[in-house]
């Protein structure tokens, strides 16, 4: 018999992860909340990795923007698990959360700077000869099955009376393997309610078509016959990127100071934005649910392992209002 696609990872995540009500925030709004999935750093790529790290070689090799979280995650698991962490990074709006996530990654990864990311895919695949490769934001359709099981979980909370039935669920959408999974994995589990993608990247650096072909290669692996991408009840909301990848929103800054009041860690980058747009929905019609998609963990353990950045990795990190139009990864 077939191995079950669900079942082939290494487990590292704390879960179900919490559900509650943010009330007090806006009416009809509930949080599933990623941020403390694992103690040495949490968000929505650590189910991610426990797909992409099952059955990787000694030698890990990634790429993202420069802070990137996705890049971030591999090196702190990663090298938890005896893997030599290796990542190529492109420029990005300089924030000073992007900053801290970088320097953190530099305490357990080497970090080889690209000057924009046409020139760091043709180095990423050089770098990843001999060794496993992970895709930006760990969006392959292995990674994504991570999401998948994020999908049938939420089914089984909402069916165990843990929250209401949401009538809409908000995520952001950077490299769109948390929003295909988790809408696959709600299809399974019987949860009809339709992802709301909050994009964060440019339409022409995630085209539908990339997205389709993802979700499409996550189904053949599932060995699902009766649905295909285009099928899967998500909403793609495309006015809240602003001036581009990494760059605030004056939105997307209120949605954080209002989030920080009612205890919710937020960055500018996606979950403030995406925070931003659950605030602008309509309260009336029934609940809705922001599933928090950022590491709540502290960095300072990170930080202080970490030397100063580089000359090569500060030029990475570019003024906001600059001309970089390094491509978006998480």
């Amino acid at each position: 018999p077939m191995r079950d696609p669900l079942e082939q990872r290494i487990p590292m995540c704390s879960v179900p992860t919490p559900v509650r009500s943010l009330d007090r925030v806006r009416r009809n709004l509930w949080i599933k909340d990623e941020g403390a999935i694992h103690p040495a750093y949490g968000g929505n790529k650590v189910r991610k990795l426990e797909f992409l790290l099952h059955g990787a070689g000694e030698r890990v090799v990634t790429l993202g923007a420069a802070g990137s979280h996705h890049v971030l995650a591999t090196a702190v698991h990663a090298s938890r698990l005896g893997h030599r962490v290796e990542a190529m990074a492109f420029p990005r709006p300089e924030t000073a959360h992007a900053r801290e996530v970088l320097r953190a990654a530099t305490a357990r990864a080497a970090i080889h700077p690209a000057p924009d990311f046409e020139a760091a895919m043709p180095a990423f695949e050089s770098l990843s000869r001999n060794a496993t490769s992970f895709p930006a934001g760990g969006s392959s359709a292995t990674g994504t099955l991570g999401w998948v099981r994020a999908g049938l979980e939420l089914a089984e909370q909402v069916r165990r009376g843990d929250l209401p039935v949401p009538r809409r669920v908000f995520c952001p959408l950077g490299t769109a393997g948390t929003v295909l999974g988790a809408a696959i994995g709600m299809r399974l589990g019987g949860l009809a309610a339709p992802v709301v993608a909050i994009r964060v990247v440019p339409a022409e650096w995630l085209t539908l078509e990339k997205i389709r072909e993802l979700g499409d290669e996550v189904i053949a692996r599932l060995g699902l016959r009766d649905v295909a991408a285009n099928d899967l009840d998500i909403a793609f909301d495309d006015d809240r990127l602003g001036g581009g990848y990494g760059v605030p929103t004056p939105e997307g800054v209120a949605a954080i100071e209002r989030g920080c009041a009612a205890g919710l860690d937020l960055e500018p980058t996606y979950t403030g934005k995406t925070f931003g747009a659950v605030l602008a929905a309509d309260p009336d019609g029934g609940p809705d649910l922001y599933w928090q998609t950022h590491s709540t963990m502290t960095l300072a353990p990170l930080l202080a392992e970490a030397p100063p950045l580089s000359p090569e990795l500060e030029a990475m990190l570019e003024p906001i209002g600059g001309g970089g139009d390094g491509e978006p990864v998480r």
